[in-house]
């Protein structure tokens, strides 16, 4: 850009001087000539780099989704519906596992949770019994209670024998032990209640999670898209434990990164970038054209200002290698363009400060786009 505006200055001197000699050169308008406009030169090139940001690494990027299985048990493919590179809509079938020893699985399942829940009615019905067989022996140890101070009475005056009373007391004895003996009988029947229940628990989640992995015999298309790179094939053991991704899902842009391009511009003049001031994109898809837009946001982050988490303190801060900030801009036509993600760009952003130096970066901008038909 200096050679350029310096060829300019140096050919209007030309035409001033020598072609239509509209002025006499002399010593002091020579001087005036060499230092007044390498220095207005000078001061221009300043004001566009610094008030006016330009970076030439721009890129249109796209969301891609991993597929991968949420199958607990690795299971085989059966089918691949999907086509590499034809748009389906969202909820269309992408693949299929054999959905076999998922089935057999819930069926198994089903049947131990009809045992245990009928374990657990057996459980209840034996705290029942339990409870009457409490009933029974407290009215029969209240019952010997009673007969056996009534004996103790009769006993002193010699009305019944010692024997007679040593037969109540022994009544009175096995009494208290089968009321501790049903007592004991009701807490071991409370117990067998409480892990029939749990383990009816137990079957209904493992059925809920064989139903789960059922669910995941059928592998929908997360949202509007396509599928790339598909090596997918039937026969192919997917998920289980540590099962990897095994296509990647191409979504379709929504509202919000439509006709969007990211430009990462350096810090000297990153911050001088604000929402909504105006902006030009020239994309290496389409030279000798210049796109207008906005600034969406910035991005106040980049990756050297993220520390990972661990136990081991830092002993650098990354080197001094210059860091670059996010900026988006949305395109006023980019629901119209054809946008494929990873496509680059040159991007400008023009502050409402010296505005006039912004005319050498627009400049460079048309420049640089028509230079894409050669290069």
């Amino acid at each position: 850009m200096s050679w350029l505006l310096g060829g300019i200055y140096c050919g209007i001197l030309w035409l001033v001087f020598a072609k239509l000699k509209l002025i006499r050169l002399t010593l002091p308008i020579a001087l005036l000539a060499a230092s007044i406009g390498p220095g207005l030169i000078l001061v221009l090139l300043f004001c566009a780099q610094y008030y006016h940001p330009y970076t030439a690494v721009g890129r249109v990027y796209q969301q891609v989704i991993q597929i991968t299985p949420q199958l607990r048990q690795a299971g085989r493919v059966t089918r691949v519906v999907v086509r590499p590179n034809v748009p389906v809509k969202k909820g269309e079938v992408l693949f299929q596992v054999d959905a076999i020893p998922y089935e057999n699985s819930i069926t198994q399942l089903k049947a131990a949770l009809e045992e245990a829940k009928q374990s657990q009615a057996v459980a209840e019905a034996a705290i029942d019994l339990a409870q009457a067989t409490i009933a029974r022996t407290d009215s029969d140890l209240k019952f010997a209670r009673v007969e056996h101070e009534r004996k103790a009475e009769l006993v002193k005056t010699q009305a019944i024998s010692q024997e007679e009373f040593d037969a109540i007391t022994n009544t009175l004895n096995s009494a208290e032990s089968s009321a501790v003996q049903s007592q004991a009988t009701l807490i071991q029947a409370q117990s067998s209640v409480a892990l029939a229940m749990a383990r009816v628990e137990q079957t209904a989640a493992q059925l809920a999670g064989a139903e789960y992995d059922l669910a995941q015999t059928v592998v929908y298309a997360p949202s509007d898209g396509f599928v790339t790179n598909l090596n997918l094939r039937e026969g192919v053991l997917v998920g289980g434990a540590g099962g990897s991704s095994v296509m990647s899902f191409v979504q379709d842009r929504g509202e919000y990164s439509q006709g969007t391009v990211v430009g990462l511009f350096s810090q000297k003049n990153y911050l001088r970038i604000q929402p909504g001031q105006y902006a030009e994109v020239a994309l290496y898809g389409y030279p000798g054209q210049i796109f207008t837009g906005r600034v969406e946001n910035v991005i106040d982050i980049s990756g050297d200002g993220q520390l990972p988490v661990s136990g081991i303190l830092p002993s650098d801060l990354g080197g001094n290698a210059a860091t670059g900030f996010a900026v988006r801009v949305k395109l006023d036509e980019g629901n119209n363009l054809r946008l494929p993600g990873g496509s680059q760009a040159q991007v400008a952003v023009y502050t409402e400060e010296v505005q006039i130096a912004g005319i050498p970066v627009m400049f460079l901008m048309r420049a640089q786009s028509w230079l894409r038909y050669i290069m």
